[in-house]
């Protein structure tokens, strides 16, 4: 090996001894390089890679001077060459030669001899890939990037190396000689299945059918203590055929072992759970001396999150001498009061719990008690004082905090109370709890929300939310952890609690008898799950179900009919949305805006700030039990009904205005409102209600197609389409022909063709602007251009503009296809000033694009990029991933026809992380641009199996069948077969390519084929054969393609073997541009 990385980092001499490297840095640059041998690595990239402490002032230059250092260094060896390409360096050298990328290699191989159930010659290709590992990969340069990035892939690729490499042998019949080993690896991870189940067959096919048993149950036994889960079904299925194999001894072996469980440690906190001390303690934190009773309560279990919100009560606290701490229940209030307080030493801190104080008690009397005072102060004739007197003389003694822990129930009593406190005694401060505020003069409200719940699985573990339920889990269960494994079921367990506290804490209990998966799985019945609360609470603690009726029982009855209501409602919702759909019998569309800040005052409804509007939501805890109140009601059937009504007004609404100048703000508002509009499909659907299920469907087409995942949007579409009932006609063509577009069956063309004329006959075009793209777009699929001509001339006579700026840009793209470029680029810019004047930026993007497609034909690369680059710009604006993605692969793309290479793949890069959100039809026009990018490299290998990708991809898109893009990859074919001197491949595939039907796309992709085909024949010896064809290819796409590397080259040498005038003679001679000549010069060609 000219290189070692599997293991200590090391370089060899071509006679195999060590090259002396001469410093970390070196060895750093070199491993760096070697990830992506023979492909270039941007300078920016290196700079961040190597100098991740402190990046050095002139850090090119920097760089340049180390890429001298190691070319020295590396003089020593032939194999190894550090070459200068484009804007970055490349290590070239033979791929087997280093040990990672020839481990690689092997794996793939003797993977794939596997599946062609070839276990000899897999076990030999994956025994000299292991044998290659030789310690840890990248072992010398673990804590930087580029290694955390690649050596778990490593490690993971490694481990199925040594799996599959056993698998193999086993086929083989060695399944003795693997016991030993198996018996190794299962004891060093003792709970991996795949290597359970190898030694369970090993054990097995030797007859040992005992041990097989004993290794099952104990593998069983350890997933059920550890998972709280089960073996695969697999691996059971295994298990329990192996009494049916034969009699042997293991016949009396199959038995069950007893499951046990981890035994709960005997106190496990939750959050706003406190114990208080004894009378006779120390009071705990604070200065000063507290009476009996009034000791800050002492913490069962340790604080998780809120460092944030701790600093900043610290400030409120000092800044105000009333704080109240609001929220909904359950989300830590008390418990962050209390750890607020533990901090404070220049007061004395005295607490006292209200929750217990009922209605008719007298609160001062109630507060005093709590304090430990069993009655007020006497005066000075003996008799006692009343108790606020008691408490101004108890309290003013000396500076203290006083916190008044749930004042909610009591709120107007507790704000009276709190009022005459602060005004009797000057050296008091005050920290309440509730869940409404107080509503006195100088209160500084503090809201206390939920736990911040991460958005990714790399934060989870950091995340509040997440911390907080696995340190309850692991008091509940002592070996719980959180794992790779667990780390997605945890996620969804928090962000289903909203992230609140006490919630998270009630379902982290629970894992002693339950796995996060089954937790997660089973908490659409959260308020039955989570009801085994500390029994230490107090009872309104104690389930989840009990923190939501505390809260509900101090609500009016008005307060209570909007909430249930409310529950109707998915995400948030405006207030106008609030009052359609929840007046009536009850609270009336006046009383809503007030009814809606007595519900955000107590906690049970948020108030989300959007700049310019207002939104309310609901907690999902809070929504599913006011769910149930509304069912309770018997309200459900008419509120669904309203909320589906009013929000088919808002989507017939939105729909036309996407289209104009107000684009941003609707789609905007449709975003938002997206939750809503899928919820009242979704009442549509499961109430067989046609009209609204209809109607909302086609308005909401256009914006689903910019926004959904096509698979869901076929989804739903097919669901629509089959409602019965009564629907206008316009709408129901709309939907049944998006859902004729994503089937999958034979016949969809012609099934396809007869749902758009029926939408044709519909006249829906003129109740849904969109249809003046749409619909020519359908008769293009279905190779009717006749049909898409006539649709574009009803389109370009609209009245509205939208419809009119759409049929140039389908003019742009049906005279191309005829061959009229310049034409189709007259339209396109047209269609480009027209969207400009509507004020439609996507409609202005496409038709940017067009036109660089045309710029490129003439070889205008610059001009090519400059205009993507200006549609991608207006389709940020649009923040559309989804049309993005193919706008930079086409940029990409036009990079490397100019040369630029690591341009090219800076674009294809950021198109490629964003593919993964976007349609499989765009994720083959990224690979496609990728095919181009290492076919211009000269990488064919990569070329190759990116063929191979995109062909996949295509599969995996089923219909709409893309025969262009068929056609394409075949003609990408020939071409690597060209550069790779394989005249006979490439006329094999030409057979292909002829032998498909694509009538549509026919002349694009003859065009291409012809330039494809005078490169085959140039290569032969037919300089004039090819010289015509190129005059074919011309014809067929009204020009020649002047922007191919490949096309200008051939120009340049048959104008030198033929002289300038024959050559243009030829080119320029007659020929019949139709489809059917094309085909027919391209068979006559090649002796077809």
């Amino acid at each position: 090996m000219l290189l070692v990385m599997l293991g200590p980092f090391r370089v060899h001499d071509d006679g195999g001894e060590p090259v002396e490297l001469g410093g970390n840095r070196v060895r750093t640059l070199l491993a760096r390089l070697a990830l992506d041998l023979n492909h270039s690595v941007p300078v920016r990239t290196l700079i961040d890679d190597l100098w991740t402490d402190a990046v050095p002032g002139d850090a090119t230059n920097a760089l340049h001077t180390l890429v001298a250092r190691t070319r020295r260094a590396l003089r020593a060896t032939t194999g190894l060459r550090l070459s200068s390409e484009g804007l970055g360096y490349a290590l070239r050298a033979d791929p087997d030669r280093v040990d990672l990328h020839r481990f690689e290699r092997l794996v793939a191989s003797g993977r794939g001899a596997l599946r062609r159930n070839l276990p000899a010659e897999a076990a030999e290709d994956l025994r000299a890939a292991l044998e290659l590992w030789r310690g840890d990969p990248l072992i010398d340069f673990r804590d930087l990037p580029f290694a955390e990035a690649t050596v778990p892939r490593l490690e993971r690729l490694g481990r199925a190396a040594l799996t599959e490499r056993i698998e193999a042998e086993l086929r083989l019949g060695d399944h003795a000689g693997l016991i030993e080993e198996l018996a190794l690896l299962t004891a060093r991870h003792p709970l991996d299945e795949s290597l359970a189940e190898l030694r369970f067959r090993a054990l097995r096919a030797a007859g040992r059918r005992a041990e097989a048993v004993s290794a099952y149950e104990q593998l069983r036994d350890r997933l059920v203590e550890r998972l709280g889960t089960e073996p695969g079904d697999r691996l059971r299925e295994m298990r329990l055929a192996l009494p049916r194999e034969g009699s042997d001894d293991a016949a009396t072996a199959s038995g069950t072992a007893p499951v046990t469980s981890a035994k709960a440690p005997a106190t496990s906190g939750t959050a706003g759970v406190v114990e208080r001390d004894p009378p006779d303690d120390d009071p705990g934190a604070g200065g000063g001396t507290a009476p009996n009773g009034a000791a800050l309560p002492r913490r069962l279990s340790g604080f998780v999150g809120r460092e944030p919100e701790l600093e900043r009560l610290d400030h409120a606290l000092r800044d105000a001498r009333l704080v109240t701490l609001f929220g909904p229940g359950g989300s830590g209030k008390t418990r962050l009061s209390i750890e607020s307080a533990s901090r404070i030493t220049a007061l004395r801190v005295l607490f006292v719990e209200l929750a217990p104080v009922r209605d008719d008690q007298e609160l001062a009397a109630a507060v005093l008690t709590g304090l430990g005072v069993r009655e007020a102060p006497r005066l000075n004739h003996g008799r006692p004082g009343d108790p606020l007197s008691g408490l101004v003389e108890t309290l003013g003694s000396e500076p203290t905090l006083l916190i008044l822990d749930n004042c909610e129930h009591l709120v107007t009593r507790a704000a009276e109370l709190t009022e005459r406190l602060l005004t009797l005694v000057a050296e008091l401060r005050i920290l309440a709890t509730s869940r409404e505020p107080l509503a006195l003069p100088g209160e500084k409200l503090f809201p206390v929300g939920p736990l911040e719940v991460p958005d990714n699985v790399e934060a989870a573990a950091a995340s509040p939310a997440v911390r907080l339920f696995v340190q309850r889990a692991a008091a509940a269960r002592h070996d719980f952890e959180l794992t790779a494994a667990n780390t997605a079921d945890v996620m969804e367990i928090c962000r289903e609690l909203d992230g609140m506290p006490l919630a998270i804490e009630l379902a982290a209990a629970r894992v002693r008898s339950m796995s996060p998966r089954m937790l997660a799985e089973r908490l659409d019945d959260r308020f039955r799950l989570l009801t085994r609360g500390n029994r230490a609470a107090m009872s309104r603690h104690r389930t989840l179900r009990a923190v939501v009726e505390w809260s509900w029982e101090l609500l009016t009855e008005s307060e209570r009919t909007l909430a249930r209501r409310m529950s109707v409602f998915a995400g948030s919702a405006r207030a106008e949305s609030v009052a359609e759909v929840c007046s009536g019998a009850g609270p009336v569309a006046a009383d809503v805006d007030e009814l809606l800040s007595d519900l955000v005052d107590k906690s049970l409804v948020e108030a989300v700030d959007q700049g310019t509007v207002m939104r309310y939501r609901m907690l999902e805890t809070v929504r599913a039990f006011c769910s149930e109140q509304l069912a309770a009601a018997d309200e459900v059937e008419a509120l669904g009904r309203r909320h589906a009504e009013h929000f088919l007004a808002f989507a017939e609404t939105a729909a036309p205005r996407i289209h104009s100048r107000e684009q941003l703000t609707w789609l905007a508002r449709l975003d938002v409102e997206h939750d809503n509009t899928m919820r009242a499909s979704h009442w549509a659907l499961e109430n067989s209600d046609a009209d609204i299920g209809i109607r909302l469907a086609a308005a909401l087409n256009w914006y689903w197609s910019m926004t959904m995942r096509h698979t869901e949007l076929a989804e739903r579409m097919r669901d629509v389409a089959a409602l019965s009932g009564p629907a206008p006609a316009a709408s129901r063509a709309v939907v049944e022909l998006v859902s004729r577009l994503y089937e999958d069956s034979y016949g969809w063309s012609e099934r396809l063709g007869a749902a758009v004329e029926k939408l044709r006959d519909t006249g829906a075009m003129s109740r849904y602007v969109y249809l003046g793209l749409l619909e020519p777009m359908i008769w293009l699929l279905t190779e009717r251009l006749d049909e898409m001509a006539d649709s574009l001339r009803r389109a370009a006579e609209h009245p509205d503009p939208w419809p009119r700026a759409a049929a140039h840009y389908g003019w742009a793209i049906l005279v191309e296809r005829r061959g009229e470029t310049g034409e189709g680029e007259k339209h396109a810019e047209w269609a480009v000033a027209a969207f400009e004047a509507i004020g439609d930026r996507w409609g202005k993007a496409q038709a940017i694009g067009s036109t660089a497609d045309f710029h490129s034909l003439r070889g205008d690369h610059e001009s090519a990029v400059e205009r993507l680059t200006e549609s991608v710009r207006v389709l940020r604006e649009l923040r559309s991933t989804t049309e993005l993605v193919p706008q930079l692969a086409r940029i990409g793309m036009h990079r490397v026809r100019m040369g630029d290479l690591s341009g090219a793949r800076s674009e294809l890069d950021e198109a490629s992380r964003l593919a993964g959100t976007t349609p499989s039809s765009h994720r083959v026009v990224v690979t496609y641009g990728w095919m181009e990018l290492t076919r211009a490299e000269g990488d064919t290998e990569s070329a190759h199996r990116l063929v191979r990708d995109a062909e996949a991809d295509l599969v995996e898109l089923g219909s709409p069948p893309h025969p262009m893009m068929r056609d394409l990859l075949l003609s990408f074919r020939i071409r690597l077969s060209l550069d790779e001197d394989d005249a006979a491949g490439a006329r094999e595939l030409f057979g292909k390519a002829l032998d498909s039907e694509n009538p549509v796309a026919d002349r694009p992709v003859s065009a291409v084929l012809c330039e494809q085909l005078a490169r085959l024949v140039l290569v032969e010896g037919a300089p004039r054969e090819a010289a015509r064809l190129l005059g074919v290819a011309a014809a067929l796409q009204g020009v020649l393609d002047r922007g191919d590397p490949d096309v200008r080259e051939m120009c340049a040498r048959l104008r030198s073997e033929l002289g300038a005038e024959e050559f243009d003679e030829l080119y320029a001679s007659r020929f019949d541009s139709s489809s059917t000549a094309a085909r027919a010069e391209l068979r006559r060609v090649l002796g077809r």
